[in-house]
């Protein structure tokens, strides 16, 4: 993998480590990134560029002046969690750390902006990269992005996501459908509350959760094509707090995940009826909040084919990897609707049994960095210069 990248490029890790290591020290989440929105547009205006604010408190930096404009994006916000690392670097900010790696993200578009105007003016093209926030926040900073413009003039967009359970330098991305649908519900139950030595008095909505939790392991089992993957999880139960009363209301939530559109209408329909009906049953009134999130991640084919053109050329046939859909979610999505491009996947694998992405103790592996900015640079090249 170092054997493919140019030396200049590989001594890039100490700069890119050191921005890495700053941004995970001071996280902040979704539309909160005010100082990592400070400190991007600081770099961007030391490598002489000119970026300017968008999607609130993203950043947006145009670097070429002829030929197709393509966008190349890194998400900067952190995740609501309190960070269990011992590293010297760990988070200041109590409550929000960088447990996905978009850290590393930023880290490497900065490297990028540092070499696209070079590369650029010997082979033409012209390059909008963005620092978008909110990725892990519904409805996304994409959505904000889109809004303010990014996409304007823009011919083909790209994207990558440091994985950590991949081993370091594998570069993939899938052609078609590469990430799921991502939605997520909310259930209350709204039933009579009462003594619990006298359960006929009241309407006790905890059976009637107790009913649909078991109800709900059949809209995959039983109401989906088996050939169709789809998952759906309860990962909340709330309702009372004493001993000796019977709560007057429940809530359940969730979420969804599915591939295939017509069993995310499906899921989404048969669950309405279920609560409703189950509610009926034990007179209660059931209500479901349902809410479509993040759109599939859908890689076009001509695009996929020359970023693994690039792969193969610039990091080694080696490096590239075959992945599998995944049942995660990713507002990169919402530019595929737009433009065609590839989102892809960098193996940053920190040791033999890593921790998993959105965990206190995750980590990656730093010295991938160079080779994510070098292929992110040949990508944003490969797609100015071919049709």
């Amino acid at each position: 993998m170092k054997d493919q990248v140019p030396q200049n490029i590989q001594e890039m890790l100490p700069q890119l480590t050191h921005w890495r290591r700053h941004l995970h020290a001071h996280p902040e989440l979704g539309y909160e990134e005010f100082e990592t929105q400070a400190f991007i547009i600081r770099e961007l205006e030391a490598m002489g560029l000119n970026p300017y604010k968008a999607g609130d408190t993203g950043v947006a930096v145009d670097i070429g002046k002829d030929g197709p404009r393509i966008l190349a994006r890194a998400d900067i916000d952190a995740l609501p969690i309190d960070e269990e690392t011992l590293v010297d670097y760990r988070s200041q900010n109590s409550g929000a750390m960088h447990a996905c790696g978009h850290d590393g993200h930023v880290a490497m578009m900065l490297g990028v902006a540092s070499i696209l105007p070079g590369l650029l003016a010997h082979s033409g093209g012209r390059a909008r990269l963005i620092f978008q926030p909110a990725e892990e926040k519904h409805p996304g900073g994409a959505y904000k992005m889109i809004r303010d413009g990014v996409l304007e003039g823009v011919t083909r967009v790209t994207g990558l996501h440091l994985q950590a359970e991949l081993p370091s330098g594998r570069i993939g991305a899938r052609m078609g459908v590469q990430s799921a649908n991502s939605d997520r519900f909310r259930i209350l139950i709204d039933g009579r509350g009462g003594h619990g030595s006298a359960p006929h008095h009241t309407r006790d909505p905890i059976p009637v959760a107790g009913q649909l939790i078991g109800a709900m392991q059949t809209l995959v089992s039983r109401m989906v094509n088996p050939t169709d993957a789809a998952v759906v999880t309860i990962s909340a139960i709330q309702s009372g707090s004493a001993f000796n009363a019977i709560p007057s209301a429940a809530e359940l939530r969730g979420t969804v995940r599915t591939f295939d559109q017509s069993v995310r209408d499906t899921i989404e329909d048969r669950m309405q009826k279920m609560v409703a009906a189950i509610a009926e049953a034990s007179e209660t009134h059931g209500t479901l909040d349902y809410m479509r999130g993040y759109p599939s991640v859908v890689n076009t084919e001509h695009e996929w084919r020359l970023f693994r053109e690039v792969v193969r050329d610039f990091a080694g046939p080696e490096c590239w990897i075959d992945i599998e859909e995944r049942m995660g979610g990713e507002d990169f999505a919402y530019y595929l609707q737009e433009r065609p491009g590839v989102f892809w996947n960098l193996g940053a694998q920190a040791s033999d049994h890593p921790f998993p992405h959105h965990h206190g103790q995750f980590t990656f592996d730093e010295a991938v960095m160079p080779l994510g900015v070098w292929i992110m640079a040949q990508t944003v090249l490969s797609y100015a210069r071919n049709p």
